[in-house]
């Protein structure tokens, strides 16, 4: 095993690693009293007098709750290394360097192959600061090396789970969850030129999305997705994929909710959380998609909340039965009148989960780090515990993420439903984008 797995703590010497896993159960204060105090001590347990290397897409204020995570567990950041930056917001730490500082206009995909094999310059820069190259790595939630310039990357994502976010093969493990997903067609990029008659049989009346392959590397950000309303914006769709995927998922667009519901996958079982509101706007005539952010304000509904939380459970315990996944991961899709269907499956640190607004001080991104690494001591937490407090602590304290472009939206409606989306496309007419409506579409309509 690698040093961050295995080897003697760097400082806290007299303090030894925990072994005594007690189970924890029940959802009241007592349990998450137990459940913070379990995750708090087995991470200031390794994490005490460690050094730290980041390696960031992007150096701005989103890496603060990372970096003080790390403090409060006694690490010292001691450097940074990042696709862009540092912005305004970002946080002070010892040293930083910056792949755009020496002009190299990185995607997130060409960042994360780049890490693969870093210039010599890169790790003469990192051994000056770490000679003995005793710090330990920590990635984004993509980064899928084992070590970084000769140091061990904890919590690094396995090849295996990077494969299943592959829209075009995610529909084996939908079928063998039993996870209803839209109808679809997977074909090369070149059978696209051929016109919209692969849509035959798969189009329906909001038109398709068609989603990119990952043959090329990660298409997150809606880099690899196109939502083509008629066959009129087929053949832009396919300039659009010619030099940026092998095949394409082409799948029914399906009117509803968009919306996402985190797990976790423990080793006791699988914890599924709340579903939330993934707040995006489109232009039916263009096929505009803007993601707003996310809101845990939504309430669905009972019966569509089992819905939506028994296809994100199924599909999580077929994640861990076929890739033996551990940790955090999200999936996403719709809301329609005819209930949820999935869209993809991220098994990766997702945003929006709201538990940092219920609370603050719990080291959400490390636990999920050492959950994957398999870090003594956390074994006692179930699934069904941290499930029941999750839940409880976010649903108390409901918090959203929303802006249209630069533009932040700070009051979600008192609607029954709590949704956000309608807002969010309040603010896009007012600031003069009139063609961007709240989904599902049927309803912005009326």
């Amino acid at each position: 095993m690698s040093r961050s797995e295995n080897g003697p703590r760097a400082g806290g010497a007299g303090s030894p690693a925990m072994t005594d896993e007690a189970t924890v159960t029940g959802t009241g204060a007592g349990a998450e009293e137990r459940i913070t105090g379990t995750v708090t001590r087995v991470l200031r347990d390794f994490w005490s007098g460690r050094g730290a290397v980041l390696l960031l897409d992007d150096f701005d204020h989103r890496a603060t709750s990372l970096v003080d995570e790390l403090r409060a567990c006694g690490a010292r950041v001691g450097a940074v290394i990042a696709r862009t930056g540092p912005v305004a917001g970002a946080p002070e730490v010892e040293r930083s360097l910056h792949c755009s500082d020496a002009g190299l206009a990185f995607t997130r995909p060409e960042f994360e192959a780049w890490l693969r094999g870093p210039s010599q310059d890169v790790r003469a820069w990192l051994d000056g600061l770490d000679p003995a190259r005793e710090w330990v790595v920590l990635g984004t939630p993509r980064t899928g090396v084992a070590t970084f310039c000769g140091r061990p990357v904890h919590g690094r994502r396995r090849p295996e789970w990077a494969a299943v976010e592959d829209k075009t093969t995610i529909d084996a493990l939908w079928a063998a969850a039993g996870v209803t997903s839209p109808p679809h067609v997977v074909v090369g990029v070149d059978e696209l030129s051929r016109g919209p008659a692969r849509l035959d049989g798969v189009a329906g009346p909001a038109g398709v999305v068609i989603a990119a392959d990952s043959t090329r590397g990660h298409v997150g950000d809606a880099l690899g997705l196109r939502w083509v309303p008629g066959p009129a914006g087929f053949p832009e769709a396919v300039k659009e994929f010619a030099d940026r995927a092998d095949r394409v998922r082409i799948a029914r667009f399906a009117d509803g909710v968009p919306c996402s519901v985190l797990g976790m996958a423990l080793p006791d079982g699988v914890a599924v959380f709340s579903p939330i509101e993934i707040v995006t706007l489109g232009d039916p005539a263009t096929g505009r998609l803007l993601f707003c952010g996310s809101s845990t304000h939504w309430r669905p509904g009972e019966a569509a909340e089992r819905d939506i939380r028994g296809a994100a459970r199924r599909a999580g315990a077929e994640l861990v039965r076929t890739t033996g996944y551990r940790g955090i991961f999200s999936v996403d899709g719709l809301l329609t009148p005819d209930g949820f269907t999935a869209t993809e499956l991220n098994p990766r640190h997702a945003s929006g989960l709201g538990l940092r607004a219920a609370l603050p001080d719990f080291p959400v991104y490390l636990y999920n780090r050492a959950v994957q690494e398999g870090l003594p001591g956390l074994g006692g937490i179930t699934a069904a515990a941290l499930e029941g407090l999750v839940r409880r602590l976010v649903a108390a304290a409901p918090s959203a993420s929303l802006a249209v472009g630069t533009t932040p939206v700070e009051v979600v409606p008192p609607a029954p439903d709590h949704r956000a989306g309608p807002a969010c496309a309040d603010l896009a007419a007012r600031l003069g984008e009139p063609g961007l409506r709240a989904f599902p579409l049927a309803a912005a309509a009326r």
